[in-house]
């Protein structure tokens, strides 16, 4: 058996499914198999390798169970994460929320990251800038995959923090040079329309209330009085939310909009105080 032809026969089967059925293929290959994109391309010859776990991961994805967790990691800003269905799948747009103020961040700077999730923002941030970062998650399975992130990357500037950000914010935390956050933005109602992978993640990391809103009205309400003056704070936000945003946090200078690849408001920011 070679490796191409069976990527291509997986890709097939994948295909129902999926509109990139041979990205996936290649990612089941290169984790089953511990193949590299060579050993691919070039049609390395694989022997009879016991295919069962492969198959199962081909029956897993023909019910509409997103790759990241058959594969139980994903890459995000050059590092990997732990992915489970615990936490929402790292994305490429949120890679933005990460960039946007980086030149904002220095080793000496405290960094929120609300609803922390996987903690692929907090990792992320801390490893690219050296600040300290505290990641705050609510959700016990959540919580614990984002320690495990923090140790698997190395992350030892990481302060990962379990708490609810609709209530007061723990009483010991430092003062916020920034705040991040991408918290859960879908409106209730649209939920069930979503992709069915999509479904697969949690309600938790998906459902922002009636229309969208509630969790941007928490962190203004519970953490905004913490961040600095002269601070800044920058959220992933959803399509058509960019000004129902601006008059949440009236009471701050908007700074900006960041835009994604496809030219969809993402990430809003805003500055307290100092203009």
């Amino acid at each position: 058996m070679r490796a191409l032809s069976l990527t291509k026969e997986i890709a097939k089967q994948l295909e129902p499914v999926s509109d990139c059925a041979a990205f996936e293929a290649r990612c089941l290959l290169e984790h089953f198999f511990s193949l590299s994109h060579n050993d691919i391309y070039l049609d390395k010859e694989l022997g009879e390798p016991d295919l069962s776990a492969l198959n199962e991961a081909v029956e897993k994805r023909l019910s509409y169970i997103p790759l990241q967790y058959i594969l139980g990691e994903w890459e995000f800003m050059d590092s990997t994460f732990e992915v489970n269905e615990n936490v929402l799948i790292p994305r490429p747009e949120t890679e933005l929320l990460c960039e946007c103020l980086a030149e904002h961040i220095h080793k000496e700077s405290v960094v929120y990251d609300l609803c922390a999730g996987s903690g692929c923002i907090a990792v992320s941030v801390a490893k690219a800038t050296g600040a300290q970062v505290y990641a705050i998650e609510k959700y016990v399975g959540a919580f614990e995959v984002l320690k495990r992130n923090i140790e698997k990357n190395g992350a030892d500037s990481v302060v990962p923090i379990q708490a609810d950000i609709t209530r007061k914010a723990p009483a010991d935390l430092p003062a916020a040079d920034i705040i991040l956050s991408n918290p859960p933005y879908i409106e209730s109602a649209v939920i069930p329309a979503l992709q069915r992978e999509v479904q697969c993640e949690p309600l938790t990391a998906l459902d922002g209330g009636e229309d969208g809103l509630y969790f941007y009205r928490q962190i203004f309400k519970n953490y905004v009085l913490l961040l600095k003056s002269g601070g800044l704070i920058a959220m992933e936000i959803g399509e058509g939310q960019a000004e129902s945003l601006k008059s949440i946090f009236d009471s701050l200078h908007f700074e900006k909009t960041v835009y994604d690849y496809n030219q969809i408001p993402r990430v809003v920011i805003f500055r307290k105080g100092k203009e």
